[in-house]
């Protein structure tokens, strides 16, 4: 290029002077000759039409070996399949006399069709581009042209700049293209990531993400969701509903906005595919019944057991599919209801009162308060339990769930000393009487229950590392990642019933008759006592503290099912079904039943298992044909979990075998957590800290301080937990956490701040494409 550039000198057409100082403030009437020069210029097209425009020096030449021209077979399919209606053309390359790089964008009136620059194209153009400057020793006009030309072909910046009327609106709308694009900056790449197809990704669901929370609120809102939302999505502040009949508004809104899809609740559920859909939830939704039910049982001294666990969630889950408005929902034993039973538990046995009874009268307030509640359309209330408040909720029943695994261990070892066989002998010769009669410890009992448990954790886990990995489809993997627990009890039983059942170990066993609680009461409970004032008060304080976990239990699983990627088009109850779990705590309560509510975990993976993709390419993100939104499947989940209470009394699964499984649950319960994340930066160097928005606002030991506030609260709810008498008032510490937020956290940290410390942080990633596994456990914001 260098050599010949004398003999092109004359037939460049990018050979204008660019050092005059010529102002274009305003978009001139004619293009002035010392921009383009004669022969060669635009302005000489029209009048020498067969004159085509010369090649310049520059990177893009036309016919040149840079680019190489159109097929010869190029034809008007080509044409038809281009769905741009006009032609922009980008001319860039070095000029001898210019100073600086400037671009110049010249935009016809009309479009013209430029047959002398390219005859094969028959489309008009309407903008031409000019890239010019002087020559660059680090970096070549055909990358920029390149990284330019990306940019004018982008639908919004091309949207953008058929509206320009000054030049002083291209950077705006150069802007605007890069808001909405993923730009590698100029330079070298140290590491292969930066550019990696998951970063890419990760960044723009970033920015997407921040796209919607920006025209819209992050909890999605139809118009049949929360009545007291105004349309305006604009405006996120509920507002008070006034009028003549404000009471039960929501409720009623929820009835009408579901009773019209309630025939199609159950020919929608009439599909072949029902029958995967039943049998998936069964194995999804019985071995965590089973955990929860043996520590119940453990926990309430007998109150409570594994077969009533099952009966209680066989007879609650049929009454929530036949009446609530978000069937899809399931019901299950969760952490905080397994927490707040083995509290109350204490609090009765102190107080000297019969806990079944106790639980009667408890059951009775709720169901009352949750008409209140609904009465006045409580279900607003739920925006202010936020990322602060859940974080420490989780963290707390994480604790919990480690420490009845540490308590199970520490009674196995005590029934089970690991001593010398003298001891073991005296025993034996001090067992008089019948021999089968005498409870005399196992040897070996402690060593294999603990190789049993860390076997079902170890299982567990690795079931999870085949979820998130490339192995298998992503149905398989999906099964792996989120249910490996079923595998787990199921493997290590057998392993146990197989090599070590001459060996004395705790069993959980579906028991053949009734629990403890039908020899005293019968199938209805019925208090026997009179009831004073102290347990009307303290029965009444009970359900307060009861009616607050139950709110955010069943709300926020109602939330997550409507938010817009679930893709659900008949709505749901926010206010209507909190009167259903009411009603299902009070028919618990009179049959001496354990407490169930809707499980986050288990109610996404039944959305999910009802859910029906479109066919896509490998690499593109699955879409959403439709959800079979439907009352049958939980009906019949519901119909085995029942038969299965009556007839699984033959399955012996090794105690072990669950709480391995509780202890790993506890674990993915804090995937997420971003306060264990914060906490755990102060481990990082500076520089490994990743790419956090707080960490961009203020000092790190500022974002630390707001860690710290959190760790007081958890462990001021352990400590108060761990009280005999005061272990029922942990969830009012949502309420204080909620008010913390509200009222004083704004006082201590600056706005933006404190709105990046408690939301999603934007690094983690929740977006799922065709063959990534879903977590159940990682997109969940409550505890287990």
């Amino acid at each position: 290029m260098d050599e010949s550039k004398r003999m092109n000198r004359r037939m460049n057409s990018s050979s204008q002077s660019l050092h005059v100082d010529q102002s274009i403030s305003n978009p001139p009437a004619r293009i002035p000759r010392n921009l383009i020069s004669e022969p060669n210029n635009l302005a000489s097209m029209d009048t020498h039409p067969e004159r085509r425009l010369a090649p310049s020096k520059s990177g893009l030449r036309f016919g040149a070996s840079f680019v190489r021209p159109p097929p010869l077979d190029f034809t008007d399919s080509d044409e038809e399949s281009d769905q741009s209606p006009e032609h922009s053309i980008l001319i860039c390359g070095a000029v001898e006399e210019a100073t600086v790089c400037r671009l110049v964008a010249i935009r016809f009136e009309e479009a013209i069709v430029m047959k002398d620059i390219n005859p094969k194209r028959k489309k008009p153009t309407r903008t031409l581009y000019f890239l010019l400057g002087p020559n660059l020793p680090e970096h070549s006009y055909l990358d920029l042209g390149r990284a330019f030309a990306t940019i004018v072909s982008n639908p919004v910046s091309n949207a953008a700049f058929e509206t320009l009327r000054y030049p002083e609106l291209l950077p705006k709308a150069v802007d605007r293209f890069l808001a909405e694009t993923v730009v590698i900056a100029p330079g070298k790449i140290l590491s292969k990531n930066y550019i990696s197809g998951e970063q890419v990704r990760r960044v723009v669901n970033m920015q997407s993400e921040k796209k919607e929370r920006s025209t819209s609120m992050s909890v999605v809102r139809p118009s049949d969701v929360d009545v007291d939302i105004e349309k305006n999505e604009t405006k996120k502040e509920p507002v008070e509903v006034t009028g003549s009949r404000p009471y039960f508004l929501g409720m009623r809104q929820d009835i009408k906005n579901r009773s019209k899809y309630f025939w199609s609740d159950y020919t929608d559920g009439l599909n072949w595919s029902m029958i995967t859909v039943v049998a998936y939830m069964f194995a999804v939704t019985v071995v965590p019944t089973l955990t929860f039910g043996a520590i119940l049982e453990l926990g309430t001294q007998g109150a409570l057991s594994v077969k009533s666990c099952l009966f209680s969630q066989a007879f609650s889950g049929l009454i929530w599919s036949l009446f609530a408005a978000q069937p899809l929902l399931i019901m299950s034993p969760t952490g905080p209801f397994l927490v707040f039973e083995k509290a109350l538990s204490k609090c009765a046995a102190s107080w000297d009162y019969d806990y079944i009874e106790v639980r009667v009268y408890v059951g009775m307030w709720l169901f009352l308060f949750t008409i209140l509640g609904t009465s006045v359309n409580c279900a607003r209330f739920i925006r202010y339990v936020t990322v602060f408040t859940e974080d420490i909720f989780c963290c707390l029943i994480s604790v919990i769930f480690f420490t009845e695994v540490e308590e199970f261990l520490m009674r196995q070892y005590e029934e089970n000393p690991i001593v010398n066989l003298e001891y073991y002998t005296t025993k034996a010769a001090n067992c008089t009487g019948d021999p089968t009669s005498c409870s005399l410890p196992a040897p070996n009992s402690f060593l294999i229950q603990t190789i049993l448990l860390v076997l079902s954790i170890a299982i567990f886990h690795y079931l999870r590392q085949v979820g998130i990995s490339n192995f298998f489809g992503r149905k398989l993997r999906n099964l792996c990642n989120n249910f490996g627990g079923i595998f787990a009890v199921v493997f290590v039983s057998i392993l146990y019933h197989f090599l070590f059942s001459n060996v004395k170990v705790a069993m959980v066993q579906i028991s053949d008759t009734q629990n403890t609680t039908s020899y005293m009461y019968g199938f209805l409970v019925i208090p026997k006592l009179a009831p004073d004032a102290f347990l009307i008060g303290g029965s009444f304080m009970a359900a307060v503290f009861l009616y607050v976990l139950i709110f955010v239990e069943a709300e926020i699983p109602e939330q997550m099912a409507l938010r817009n990627k679930r893709k659900l088009r008949k709505g749901g109850g926010l206010h209507w079904d909190l009167i259903v779990v009411g009603f299902c705590t009070l028919f618990s309560s009179f049959t001496g039943l354990p407490w169930m509510c809707p499980a986050a975990v288990q109610s996404l993976a039944h959305i999910t298992a009802c859910t029906e993709y479109e066919k896509t390419q490998r690499g593109e993100p699955k879409k959403i044909k439709r959800v079979l939104e439907q009352r049958v499947s939980g009906i019949a989940t519901y119909i085995l979990l029942l038969a299965f209470a009556f007839y699984g009394h033959f399955l012996a699964i090794p105690s072990a075998a669950i709480f391995g499984v509780f202890f790993y649950l506890g674990v993915r319960n804090l995937e997420g957590n971003q306060m264990i994340q914060r906490a755990s930066l102060v481990c990082y160097l500076p520089k490994n800290r990743g790419s956090h928005k707080f960490l961009d606002l203020a000092p790190f030991w500022v974002v630390q301080s707001y860690t710290v506030l959190q760790i007081i609260f958890v462990c001021g709810m352990y400590v108060v937990k761990s009280k005999p008498t005061l272990g029922v008032l942990f969830p009012l510490f949502l309420v204080i956490t909620a008010f913390f937020v509200a009222e004083v956290l704004p006082r201590v940290y600056d706005e933006k701040l404190l709105e990046a410390l408690d939301e999603e942080d934007e690094e983690i990633d929740k977006n799922e494409d065709e063959e990534s596994a879903e977590d159940f456990y990682h997109n969940v914001r409550i505890p287990v």
